[in-house]
């Protein structure tokens, strides 16, 4: 079966393009937890990612926004000594703005979805809004994360079986 290249490289990269990438993802702690890691692997390889996605769940709280909102100097100290998670200060305290963040537009919009959803229909728009509302989210990251979700059609390759015909 043709993958996308990138997805060859390993049977964990395989399941997550067959399972995961590209497909609606609902829930504003799932959302989060998508963004984050999004956020998390800008100038890394997903894969480093992906083998540290529980790792990141449990030093996140499992991305329960409420929690991470509350996180403080403690808490980022804690996470750059793990060891299981990338450890990088502005990414740790960006992924806490940003649950801040994420819960006034919940306040706002009712959820993250409906904050999305309301997004312009452009991409391009999208990826400026994004930039604007998350810290430390570009518009290459933002688009990262609306491909991830099913926001946007995903980038398979020509010969990818899931590629758009």
């Amino acid at each position: 079966m043709n993958r996308c290249k990138w997805s060859e490289e390993s049977e964990m990269l395989q399941q997550y393009h067959d399972n995961e990438w590209g497909q609606y993802v609902a829930g504003d702690n799932a959302l989060f937890e998508c963004l984050t890691l999004e956020l998390f692997q800008s100038g890394l390889s997903w894969k480093t990612i992906l083998h540290k996605r529980e790792n990141f769940r449990n030093a996140f709280s499992q991305f329960e926004i409420e929690k991470v909102m509350q996180f403080g100097e403690k808490e980022v100290e804690g996470l750059l000594e793990d060891a299981g998670i990338v450890r990088h200060r502005k990414k740790i305290e960006a992924t806490i703005e940003n649950a801040k963040r994420v819960h006034e537009l919940v306040k706002k919009f009712g959820s993250f979805e409906a904050f999305l959803k309301q997004l312009p229909p452009e991409t391009e728009e999208k990826q400026k809004v994004l930039r604007k509302t998350f810290k430390h989210v570009g518009l290459t990251t933002a688009e990262s994360f609306l491909e991830a979700t099913g926001r946007i059609q995903a980038s398979h390759s020509e010969q990818c079986f899931k590629a758009s015909k």
